[in-house]
């Protein structure tokens, strides 16, 4: 959509190549409600590029994941959770 991050958009960066989408959805949805979890993939090799989105329902569980999981392990990697700075375009 494009418009200004209303603070619920995150970026998770520090990925294994093993998570999937499925994955991030369910590491978050432990956290709070996900409207969407992608991992981002080269369009060539198709290889996670070792980061992704998540969306949370709102501004304040957005906030609760970055506390609850960022500089955490998971899936063998230690991520790096943080909001989404300005505005969000979908490629």
């Amino acid at each position: 959509d494009g418009g200004n991050n209303p603070g619920n958009n995150l970026h998770i960066s520090g990925l294994s190549s093993r998570v999937d989408s499925r994955d991030l959805e369910a590491a978050f949805a432990k956290i709070g409600r996900v409207k969407k979890a992608s991992v981002m993939y080269d369009p060539h090799s198709r290889e996670s590029r070792g980061f992704g989105f998540v969306t949370m329902e709102t501004a304040e569980e957005a906030e609760a994941a970055i506390t609850a999981l960022g500089g955490t392990d998971f899936m063998g990697r230690t991520i790096t959770v943080e909001k989404v700075r300005g505005t969000v375009s979908r490629v």
